[in-house]
């Protein structure tokens, strides 16, 4: 597969590993998706419990499901005083399902009819200038990923904010919508692997070329059908004469 951008992304190499220029990804509508782009997105997410996030990323039918922890608040805005300004990232498990409509690349924060704050004890919130980190129970939260998996993959699940768009200023000072978020540097890209990803993004340009392309002649007799298969009408297909 050929990347088209001038930006770059952690998977690009391998185009260069498994060259086949017959599948092109027109990256050109990227955008660098930052940590504190990612935090802005946190904050916004006005339902989920402060300190824990679900993330799902999906290209073609891949999905990777994170888990994101704040672990430092930006005090020096007195405005946006429980705005996270970093974060560490847990992916929590990968998997495929064909039976979900293809995506080229989604990136979403997610949250269920039960609440992550299910899962947390012995922790407060953000007050009065303090912050303390709840503290996540990890094995009630794996105790719940099959039912988390399996309600993302009957889309029983409510997208909070999303990382699908972003408003990118050019050179001379115009703006553009960009769609397709970079991953390298919001924390993810070291926990996926990059051959995983670059397979699905080629995946999901084959399914399309396959789908865009006729596999039958449209109009023709069943006899020119065979003889378009190469096959000679006079001889049967045991090799025998008529």
């Amino acid at each position: 597969m050929k990347i088209i951008d001038k930006n770059t992304d952690f998977y690009d190499y391998l185009q260069n590993v498994y060259r086949d220029n017959s599948i092109t990804f027109d990256r050109t509508d990227s955008y660098l998706l930052t940590k504190s782009m990612l935090c802005d997105k946190l904050y916004g997410n006005h339902s989920a419990l402060h300190d824990h996030n679900l993330l799902l990323l999906q290209v073609c039918n891949t999905f990777w499901l994170f888990l994101t922890e704040v672990t430092e608040i930006d005090n020096n805005n007195p405005y946006c005083d429980t705005r996270p300004s970093n974060y560490r990232v847990e992916l929590l498990a990968t998997w495929k399902n064909y039976s979900k409509t293809t995506k080229l690349i989604k990136f979403d924060i997610i949250s269920f009819k039960f609440s992550l704050s299910d899962m947390i004890s012995n922790g407060t919130l953000y007050r009065y200038g303090y912050y303390s980190r709840c503290k996540l129970d990890r094995e009630k939260l794996i105790n719940k990923l099959d039912a988390i998996i399996q309600a993302i993959d009957t889309n029983d699940y409510r997208v909070e904010n999303s990382m699908n768009k972003s408003t990118v200023t050019l050179g001379d000072g115009s703006c553009v919508e960009k769609h397709i978020p970079l991953l390298k540097a919001c924390g993810v890209a070291n926990l996926i692997n990059p051959l995983e990803i670059y397979l699905a993004f080629e995946e999901y340009f084959s399914r399309k070329k396959t789908e865009s392309e006729r596999t039958e002649s449209i109009g023709i007799t069943d006899t020119e059908k065979i003889e378009n298969h190469g096959f000679d009408t006079k001889v049967s297909f045991r090799g025998k004469l008529h």
